[in-house]
């Protein structure tokens, strides 16, 4: 009144009619602030429920990846290990087969020179040998039928018994004395012993021959044969190898081949482990950052929920007290 304040006068009155104003206020404020805080904690509390989720979601499916990753990784350097080796193999296999080849060229060169050799000397033995055996055969036949020489026999005198103008008076005057230049006819008169040429022995002379000669033969034949089987051998045992050969270079083509895709293959893998590994390291240090706001060792949501919701109750009770509410009781 002293200050002549309508506004003052008024608030005075109401102070007077309700002392309990202030407490009343700040009992008020106290409860909008709580429930402030509980939209707050609850919108925090959902905020924390998805990305803690996301988060864990996302971890597991990075470490599923690494472990792919990795076993993709370890699985590429055994294969491109493994396709090395073959390449090896197979490259020193075809060198074994080109020096295995060439050895055997080389082997069949030289058999096949003597064989040609051998088969040469026996063709040669047996024409030779053919035309001692007829030579020998003819004279033989000869000398058993003809008389081409005269022998003349330990007591035969020429003085005495050759007469002047015979056929052996004549004889002696050739260059080879004792010899007549004439054959024997047929019921001449000889003159001396008759050579035959060792008839009992030509059989002997002449089997030993057809001996010899089959021999030769047997050697051609035997050398010609297996000059044949040889060839056959060495022309199979070629045709195998450069087929073996061929293959085992396709194989080395294909295993390169199958080797540079695995290299390629592990380079990529092995930079997509790296990429997802720092990922992963990434997103375990979001979730240590993001773990102390949304883990509180003391009390749960729910617990903190429960709590201020009790602390709001209190407070309205209070409130209703102080202004004259009825408070239900339990019975």
């Amino acid at each position: 009144k002293r200050l002549h304040s309508q506004r003052l006068g008024l608030l005075a009155e109401k102070l007077a009619a309700d002392p309990f104003l202030k407490v009343k206020k700040l009992i008020d404020d106290m409860i909008t602030r709580l429930l402030e805080e509980a939209n707050q904690d609850a919108d925090h509390e959902g905020f924390c429920d998805k990305e803690m989720e996301t988060s864990k979601i996302t971890r597991n499916k990075l470490s599923e990846d690494i472990d792919g990753l990795m076993a993709s990784v370890e699985s590429g350097k055994a294969t491109i290990t493994m396709l090395g080796n073959d390449v090896a193999r197979l490259t020193s296999e075809v060198s074994n087969l080109d020096v295995a080849m060439q050895e055997a060229t080389a082997m069949r060169t030289d058999e096949k020179a003597k064989n040609e050799a051998t088969v040469k000397d026996a063709k040669e033995a047996l024409k030779a040998l053919e035309a001692a055996t007829s030579v020998l055969k003819d004279f033989y036949k000869r000398s058993s039928t003809a008389t081409a020489f005269l022998q003349v026999s330990g007591d035969f005198d020429v003085e005495k018994d050759v007469k002047m103008g015979s056929e052996e008076w004549d004889s002696l005057a050739t260059p080879k004395a004792g010899t007549v230049d004439k054959g024997h006819k047929e019921g001449m008169q000889t003159f001396g012993e008759q050579y035959l040429g060792q008839q009992d022995e030509a059989g002997g002379v002449l089997a030993m021959l057809e001996v010899i000669a089959s021999d030769f033969a047997t050697l051609r034949a035997d050398t010609e044969s297996s000059e044949s089987l040889s060839a056959k051998q060495y022309k199979d045992f070629m045709a195998e190898s450069k087929k073996g050969k061929a293959t085992k270079l396709k194989k080395i083509e294909l295993s390169s081949a199958d080797k540079a895709n695995a290299e390629a293959k592990l380079r990529e893998d092995t930079e997509d482990l790296k990429f997802t590994q720092d990922k992963l390291l990434a997103a375990d240090r979001y979730y240590e950052k993001l773990a102390p706001q949304c883990i509180d060792k003391g009390m749960t949501f729910e617990e903190r929920a429960k709590a201020r919701q009790d602390e709001i109750q209190s407070l309205k009770e209070a409130l209703k007290i102080l202004q004259g509410e009825d408070i239900p009781t339990s019975a």
